[in-house]
């Protein structure tokens, strides 16, 4: 859910000093920038480790080593050096804390992440990605109100960041805050109107609400702002699916399928309506692809079950139902309960 921003150097270039072993200290610290400016990383370490050796006072060359760690993809050395600097740094920066969550964030550490976003958002108010990082982990634990809450002070903070508003209209609706959420949705797509995922959404959210005409309109803005994406075009597919424009729903799979032949929702969702229409075969061949593309596709299993039973394949049915059980469709049971022996 979350984009990881970059992190960048403390860039001041300090100023030589009248001491023999502090002028070597900058010397090496300075060199460490330059190094890092043209991406030679590794010499970047190595000159902020001497610079740390001569004067270890010199405390950004702890935090500009963690980010070159960082760089590196060396985590746990990244946040070393960051809380070097944090237990060093007399200033009220949020800098490094928001550096050390990143760190923690990437190396799996969710709860020191959250900790870290927060205790930047504290330090500086206006720090809209650490509130927004920090929702998105509240999110991912389940936790939508606090979630809400959080995505609330990165758009305070920031008042055009619409992924702010997108992930707070997720978390609304999972919340059970479906009015939110949509008018959430909806300032997302005002501030960013490329926002695939926000018209995909919000159709999806309409759609559950009764709103039909209103989803297809969204799931329409969705494929002006990405006429090659297949994923808007399955969705109002299954859209038109359910409000019986067959012909129209066939149209959006088929498209979807054209632009990619590897979406196993698309052949599954035209498998669907092949069978609605009585072509058994056709489904069954469709929802072969989409095995083929993913084999734990669950209701791909079971609703070819459902096409070999109308051709009178009972045998092939059942085994296809205790597969779709077995990728955790529980509702495949109530048909080999009725069918299968």
């Amino acid at each position: 859910m979350k984009r990881i921003s970059a992190v960048f150097l403390m860039l001041t270039v300090l100023i030589i000093n009248s001491y023999a072993q502090a002028d070597q200290a900058v010397e090496a610290y300075n060199q460490g920038i330059s190094q890092f400016n043209n991406k030679d990383i590794k010499s970047a370490i190595a000159s902020f480790d001497k610079a740390i050796a001569l004067d270890s006072t010199l405390i950004k060359s702890w935090f500009n080593r963690g980010v070159c760690k960082a760089d590196l993809n060396d985590y746990k050395g990244a946040i070393a050096d960051y809380s070097s600097f944090i237990r060093k740094d007399t200033s009220t920066s949020d800098r490094a804390y928001f550096s050390r969550a990143q760190a923690y964030y990437l190396s799996g550490s969710k709860d020191e992440a959250l900790s870290d976003y927060l205790q930047a958002g504290t330090r500086n108010a206006a720090n809209a990605e650490a509130f927004y990082y920090a929702g998105g982990i509240y999110f991912e634990k389940g936790l939508f109100s606090e979630a809400g809450e959080t995505f609330t002070k990165a758009i305070n903070a920031r008042s055009d960041f619409a992924e702010a508003y997108h992930d707070r209209a997720s978390a609304r609706q999972k919340a059970g805050d479906s009015k939110g959420a949509i008018a959430d949705y909806r300032e997302a797509t005002k501030i960013r109107p490329n926002l695939v995922s926000a018209y995909n959404n919000l159709g999806t959210l309409l759609r559950v609400t009764g709103d039909m005409q209103g989803a297809l309109v969204e799931f329409g803005y969705a494929i002006k702002a990405d006429p090659k994406g297949s994923t808007s075009f399955v969705k109002r597919g299954r859209l038109k699916f359910d409000m019986q424009d067959f012909d129209g729903a066939m149209a959006d799979f088929n498209k979807a399928i054209e632009l990619n032949t590897e979406d196993p929702f698309a052949y599954n969702n035209r498998g669907c309506l092949k069978n609605k229409l009585r072509d058994f075969q056709g489904a069954i061949d469709d929802f072969n692809k989409a095995i083929s593309i993913n084999p734990n596709y669950g209701y791909a299993y079971m609703n070819r079950g459902i096409s070999k039973e109308n051709l009178r394949d009972v045998s092939g049915a059942c085994k296809d139902w205790n597969e779709a059980t077995l990728n955790g469709v529980e509702v495949a049971k109530t048909y080999i309960d009725a069918d299968c022996k």
